[in-house]
């Protein structure tokens, strides 16, 4: 056969192009292939696993909630809750910004989705409508804080004349409604507003967290005026999300499980308690040191925590004198002096002999001359008071003003004649003072009793009537009653 040059040119060309038309063809089946491959992997892949979690986590809570939320004086969130929650974000690798408000308001941030969690929350009936809660992270313990003057006073009894403060929203403020309704309610906005309330002398009595309480009167210098008549309950702080919002709760709660409990200890151990700091020195001398100096650092730990043990071995004993003894006279504290007269009338087999007295018209020493004499003069008086007790009598102060005495084994007529010298005691001589002699008396109440399993209440109750009786007839005199 024949062929010109035209027909072996298309010839040629007509291959070319069936061979790139078959390469083009493969490509595309190949692609193809992979492409519906990975559609069906991508669909075999189970939600939970291509679920993305949170990257940043609103939380809300108190502006002035010390030690466990507040801000500081720059603005910025501190406080045992804080720090818990930031350990929570290293551990879990996410990111949480806090929005610190009133009370109130961190709820309702919460509720109104301006914020996805509450940092911390005592559980009620009330607020679980509103919040599921997670963990447990830290114990509350309640209680009805009494300025020092009112503590002889029953409590029912205050709480029909004084107004008792709360803080508004707070756990306190439902619980107090209930367990006594009959209240007269201030609510605060925050802690720091009702604490500074208290101590401006405006507010007698609130109801707030002990560990909280604590904190402000301790940073304020004045843990004295207040102090905790009851107990009103012991709760856990839980954090809490809006109603419904499982998926972030179990976020919540398999986070806070990852915290190892160190971190948990430690972060409360900062909050809570006193820690102890070493010298910064120490590590970078051992490990700048060799042999030699190692063996001279064990021996200046050594001699360190020697030391240290004696140091808080006087300290202890110091804080429990303190705890025990009222700071100004020597003598027992309100606290101690109860739980002797509580202690003692529980072991008793004799009978009881209980004296409450206060010195009369104290209040105008104290605005004539000042409380320096003001003070000079409870110190004579204790001081002449326990010049005339045996080593069995107790004697506490328990007030600004009022002072307590018990003794067991008195018949009838020791314990009128043992009244009757403490009041006669006092009177007998004026007080020396830096505004000179002053004449003080004091009126008294005596109660007797031989019976067993008296009620140690009833009885300083019975005190203070019948000592408010001998004001009533003029003072610088003593009722005596047997119950």
């Amino acid at each position: 056969m024949i062929y010109d040059a035209c027909t072996i040119k298309v010839t040629k060309n007509c291959r070319v192009s069936l061979q790139l038309l078959c390469f083009t063809r493969c490509l595309l089946a190949i692609s193809a292939y992979f492409f519906l491959t990975a559609c069906n992997v991508y669909a075999a892949v189970p939600p939970a696993v291509i679920k993305s979690e949170p990257t940043t986590l609103i939380i809300a809570n108190s502006k002035a909630w010390k030690p466990f939320s507040y801000l500081d004086v720059q603005g910025e969130p501190r406080g045992l809750l804080i720090d818990l929650w930031k350990e929570f974000a290293q551990v879990n690798q996410v990111r949480v910004e806090f929005l610190l408000t009133d009370w109130q308001e961190s709820l309702e941030n919460v509720s109104q989705g301006k914020a996805d969690i509450h940092a911390g929350l005592l559980w009620s009936a009330e607020r679980a409508k509103l919040f599921d809660y997670g963990n447990d992270l830290a114990k509350l313990d309640g209680q009805v804080f009494v300025e020092q003057s009112l503590l002889s006073t029953p409590l029912e009894l205050l709480l029909k004349t004084e107004a008792l403060g709360v803080i508004k929203g707070s756990y306190e403020d439902s619980f107090v409604r209930g367990e006594f309704p009959f209240a007269k309610l201030i609510r605060f906005n925050n802690n720091e507003q009702m604490i500074s309330a208290a101590l401006n002398g405006s507010l007698k009595v609130f109801v707030a967290d002990f560990q909280v309480a604590n904190f402000y009167l301790f940073t304020a210098n004045e843990r004295n005026i207040f102090s905790p008549s009851r107990h009103v309950y012991t709760a856990s702080v839980k954090p809490a999300v809006h109603k419904g919002n499982q998926e972030l709760l179990d976020f919540v709660k398999q986070g806070f499980n990852q915290v190892e409990q160190d971190a948990f200890n430690r972060i409360q151990r900062k909050w809570l308690h006193v820690e102890t700091v070493y010298p910064n020195y120490l590590v970078p001398l051992m490990l700048g040191l060799l042999l030699c100096m190692i063996a001279f650092y064990i021996i200046q730990l050594k001699r360190t925590v020697i030391n240290r043990t004696k140091e808080l071995s006087i300290a202890n004993k110091e804080l429990q004198l303190l705890a025990s003894k009222d700071e100004l006279t020597g003598i027992n504290n309100r606290r101690n002096f109860i739980e002797e007269f509580k202690r003692h009338n529980k072991q008793r087999s004799d009978s009881l002999t209980l004296l409450l007295f206060d010195i009369d018209r104290f209040k105008g020493v104290n605005d004539s001359f000042g409380h320096l004499v003001g003070d000079q003069t409870i110190q004579a008086i204790v001081k002449r008071v326990s010049s005339i007790l045996s080593q069995q009598a107790i004697f506490g102060r328990i007030g600004g003003e009022e002072f307590c005495v018990f003794m067991t084994g008195l018949n009838e007529q020791q314990a009128v004649r043992f009244a009757s010298n403490i009041q006669a005691c006092i009177s007998r001589h004026k007080v020396m003072t830096d505004a000179g002699e002053l004449a003080v008396s004091v009126s008294l109440g005596a109660v007797y009793s031989d019976k067993k399993e008296l009620d140690c209440k009833q009885l300083l109750s019975k005190a203070d009537l019948l000592m408010y009786s001998a004001k009533s007839r003029g003072r610088n005199c003593f009722e005596f009653e047997i119950v």
